[in-house]
């Protein structure tokens, strides 16, 4: 069966090709939801046309059945090198997980090319392949929506080049993903919550997120925006996530708790609810971030998310890209994306654009995160969107007032996708001089070779 494929894909494809021509080590950058694990199944389709031997490696097991579905798809002869899967070391193409792989090393005849899935969760162990692999000569392209490690650090470590894909904005105007609403609420008090690994340090932040007026806003909002949709809770821990759930329980919504120790079949029965709408909410941690393929726990051919109820604050923009990216998969009605947890405030919106490098950010650089979303809301209309001096609906002029604002506990306020862009795009269109986009990156936390670059590339006025 030919792999067909979208033309932005074998856009990116050529692109990577071509990238292979000069550099070894290529990190192939797309959006959650775009189809990276089926450009992957092209070029190792291609590969094997021309007798290449290929490794799909995959940092998590439950990616391994993932994977091979999409290759059986696609009629891709394929082996694994994995515990409890078929091994035959003579095989052209082989899905292995990491562990197994480097146990088997000796075993195995030397790929042409490497290929290294959600390669932004590599650890010590993905280093030693990476090193191994290079020392051989093999091609290695890595696969990732947010190259970045959860810490903040870079991906030069392992890739030479990096080639972007569309972003989340151009595949939502093409109708690749979801558009969505997005709701914010007021902040959550975070003060004395100290870090661990680049991130908030797990017991804390559980025990803060369990307070019941936060679970409780959860609840109320899901119940006036979003009753009847399937929704995924996003907890900041086990004890969090259990009280969320048998809070929407109470509440006479159907939840249910999921986490890595849930037992499979338990697991099964809960996702399978889910697929039904038995359950409309399934609260977790950790679990259904990467590498969790909801649809296939469930049995079904898929698994609509609607919407999303965000209790998990977290400083990682790799974490909180893949939250997201599991809400606006591609559907006919725009996904609600509820943030309990001031994530808005923290890496902006989920359709911002970003800079990405395989450079590693410095600590100040990773503190001061993406620029501030800020909300306002219309006392006449109750339109909430990106501070303007009137509002988008209404037209009401705002007065002219001093810049402390005033929250109200657990009021969600709507962010307006379009009037953050209108309003981005009108900044960037007052831009004339490299000192004029010299300080719109500063302001907007750029580095500084964002303005040289949009200097450069900006378009004559007419």
């Amino acid at each position: 069966m030919t792999i067909s494929l979208y033309p932005h894909q074998d856009e990116q494809i050529n692109e990577v090709r071509q990238a292979m021509r000069s550099h070894k080590r290529v990190l192939m950058q797309s959006p959650t939801g775009s189809g990276k694990s089926v450009m992957a199944s092209a070029m190792i389709s291609a590969a094997r046309d021309k007798g290449s031997r290929s490794v799909f490696i995959v940092p998590r097991r439950e990616l391994l059945k993932q994977m091979a579905d999409t290759f059986a798809t696609f009629h891709i002869p394929h082996s694994f090198v994995a515990p409890k899967y078929p091994f035959n070391p003579k095989a052209k193409t082989h899905i292995a997980s990491l562990q197994s792989l480097k146990r088997r090393l000796p075993e195995m005849s030397k790929p042409d090319v490497v290929f290294v899935d959600e390669t932004h969760f590599g650890t010590n162990m993905l280093n030693d392949m990476v090193e191994h692999y290079t020392a051989l000569g093999c091609y290695i392209v890595g696969l990732s929506a947010t190259p970045k490690k959860m810490s903040g650090q870079g991906l030069e470590c392992w890739y030479d080049v990096m080639v972007q894909g569309k972003s989340v904005r151009w595949l939502m105007d093409n109708g690749f993903l979801s558009e969505y609403r997005a709701f914010a609420p007021s902040k959550v008090d975070l003060e004395g919550i100290g870090s661990s690994n680049g991130d908030y340090a797990r017991g804390a932040i559980d025990e803060r997120m369990s307070d019941s007026v936060i679970i409780g806003n959860a609840v109320s909002h899901y119940k006036r925006h979003a009753c009847g949709k399937l929704n995924i809770a996003y907890c900041a821990g086990i004890k969090s996530s259990m009280k969320t759930a048998e809070k929407f329980i109470s509440e006479g919504i159907p939840a249910a708790h999921v986490d890595g120790k849930t037992p499979p079949d338990v697991l099964r029965k809960i996702i399978s609810d889910f697929a039904a709408r038995r359950i409309l909410v399934l609260c977790n941690c950790d679990l259904l971030t990467f590498g969790f393929d909801l649809a296939l726990n469930a049995g079904v051919k898929d698994v609509t998310v609607e919407c999303m109820s965000d209790l998990r604050p977290t400083k990682s923009l790799p974490l909180q890209l893949q939250k997201w990216g599991r809400v606006l998969r591609r559907k006919d009605e725009p996904a609600l994306i509820f943030d309990h947890a001031n994530n808005f405030d923290t890496h902006g919106l989920p359709c911002q654009e970003r800079e990405w490098s395989l450079a590693s950010e410095d600590k100040d650089q990773r503190e001061q995160g993406e620029r501030d979303v800020e909300v306002r809301q219309c006392p006449i209309c109750y339109r909430c969107h990106e501070p303007t001096p009137t509002c988008p609906s209404c037209g009401y002029e705002y007065p002219i007032v001093s810049r402390e604002v005033q929250e109200l506990e657990g009021e969600l306020e709507e962010v307006d996708p379009k009037v953050v862009r209108a309003k981005r795009a009108s900044e960037e269109y007052r831009c004339e001089t490299l000192e004029d986009w010299q300080a719109l990156g500063k302001e907007r936390g750029h580095k500084p070779g964002w303005a040289f670059h949009r200097f450069t590339n900006m378009r004559p006025r007419d």
